[in-house]
């Protein structure tokens, strides 16, 4: 009997991760569920915060924004 293997995306689980750390910058939190193939994104704050975070993100990940 084959043994099912739930294969994970590592790399969404990393930038979840940094996610959360950029919404406690902002004093949010985000709680992100993984658990049976669904995807749920819990957000506590101050809602005018998201388009913070979502820059915030934006601005770590830019290769144009890198210093050397």
């Amino acid at each position: 009997m084959p043994i099912p293997i739930n294969h994970e995306e590592t790399n969404l689980e990393i930038l979840a991760r940094i996610a959360k750390v950029a919404a406690r910058k902002f004093d949010c939190s985000l709680h992100i569920d993984f658990s049976d193939g669904n995807r749920q994104i819990e957000f506590v704050g101050d809602e005018t915060n998201k388009a913070l975070i979502a820059a915030e993100m934006e601005y770590l990940f830019d290769a144009d924004s890198t210093t050397e």
